[in-house]
């Protein structure tokens, strides 16, 4: 199965539910800047991720070290004997004695899911799938992950995410506790007035004047997506409180510590002419003029009409890639697209265009043609797929 394209085109959702679907073994990679990630999948279920900048080996022995389940001593006596014989850092702690075989293979496993669910807030990148008969991972310790478990856990954090980051900001924010914190941090076996859980306690032991969100992710056991999920918590109990520039002082020369911020993700083209969009068509309503509102709906302004052009385009190729699985699973054509939704390879807005029509669908002897409209609702010969069975 050739499959590779950018993410703009085929977003990681459809691309995992394509893997799952087909049972397909291979390695999925995805670059995205500088940064290259590969995940591992074996007959459709995630065995592995890796990151060519941030290991997975690396991050294991530090993540165990900074949530205490092992000590640097016992981190740098591992290492030295892996150099010897060449084993997974992991199994050379279980065998040392350092962890329990089921404290790694959780590490692992979380681990891996962080990694992927980092992937699912990616906008822009490539990605290729390449099969092979073969793969090497950690049959021992890592318990393969189906995809579709892993895609609803990725919807979540897509929904969640906008809300968190609108509270707790940037990952270079820092936060500290609050004088309640404190209290409850310090009541230790009387009775708090706050009660916390084990991860809320963590994450508020953790905080301090010099350690910004992302330090507090690097040395948490928890996934990205809970890290910040617990401060932001955290900040509505009112526990934690983000710290201002000004209030930053450096413990060396007594002065405002400057502070990196993360810049702010520019929005791509295409999410930038959305809301643009979004906002003619409330500019248009708010003067209760109805006919400004339509002509915008209905693609009038050349923006518009090239940017509902895009959307076209994408869905076209997801229901080519459909109509593709649809095949190899049933070894013939579907008689119409609903098929699709049925064997839920797609949801049924899928099978519209972004005007609200339905894509015109032929099947043919050993072919199958796929027909997309203009705005004005004529056949657009750029928004077509014709595709014949090669043998």
């Amino acid at each position: 199965m050739a499959l590779q394209g950018t993410l703009k085109d085929f977003s990681l959702a459809d691309i995992f539910q394509l893997i799952g679907l087909q049972k397909k073994t291979g390695v999925l990679t995805l670059k995205s800047g500088q940064e290259v990630v590969t995940v591992s999948f074996l007959d459709g279920n995630v065995v592995a991720a890796d990151s060519l900048h941030r290991r997975l080996e690396d991050r294991l022995g530090t993540v165990l070290v900074r949530s205490k389940q092992i000590t640097q001593a016992q981190l740098q006596e591992a290492l030295r004997v892996q150099k010897q014989n060449l084993r997974r850092l992991g199994n050379v702690l279980v065998e040392q004695k350092f962890i329990r075989q089921e404290t790694l293979q959780e590490a692992l496993r979380i681990q891996v899911t962080q990694m992927i669910y980092r992937l699912f807030r990616w906008r822009d990148g490539d990605y290729q799938f390449s099969q092979e008969e073969r793969l090497d991972y950690d049959r021992e310790n890592v318990v393969p992950l189906s995809a579709e478990s892993i895609l609803m856990e990725g919807a979540r954090i897509l929904d969640e995410w906008p809300i968190i980051e609108k509270r707790i900001g940037s990952l270079a924010s820092i936060y500290r506790r609050t004088p309640a914190a404190q209290e409850a941090l310090a009541a230790g076996g009387g009775e708090p007035a706050v009660v916390l859980n084990s991860e809320e306690k963590m994450i508020l032991e953790a905080l301090d004047r010099q350690r910004s969100i992302q330090d507090l992710i690097e040395g948490s056991p928890l996934s990205e997506f809970d890290t910040c999920r617990v401060l932001y918590e955290l900040v509505g109990r009112h526990l934690a409180e983000k710290i201002t520039v000004g209030e930053l002082i450096s413990p060396t020369a007594g002065k405002p510590r400057p502070v990196e911020t993360a810049p702010r993700a520019t929005l791509s083209a295409g999410m930038g002419l959305l809301l643009a969009v979004l906002a003619a068509i409330s500019f248009a309503t708010s003067f209760n003029n109805p006919l400004n509102g339509l002509s915008v709906l209905s693609g009038s302004h050349p923006t518009v009409v090239h940017y509902l052009q895009q959307v076209s385009r994408t869905r076209l190729e997801r229901l080519d890639y459909a109509v593709q699985v649809y095949y190899l699973e049933n070894r013939g054509y579907p008689q119409d697209l609903n098929y699709l939704v049925v064997g839920r390879l797609l949801a049924p807005e899928d099978l519209r265009d972004p005007w609200g029509r339905e894509y015109l669908y032929k099947p043919l002897v050993m072919a199958y043609e796929i027909q997309g409209f203009s705005a004005r609702g004529n056949p657009d010969s750029t928004l077509e797929i014709r595709t014949t069975l090669s043998h």
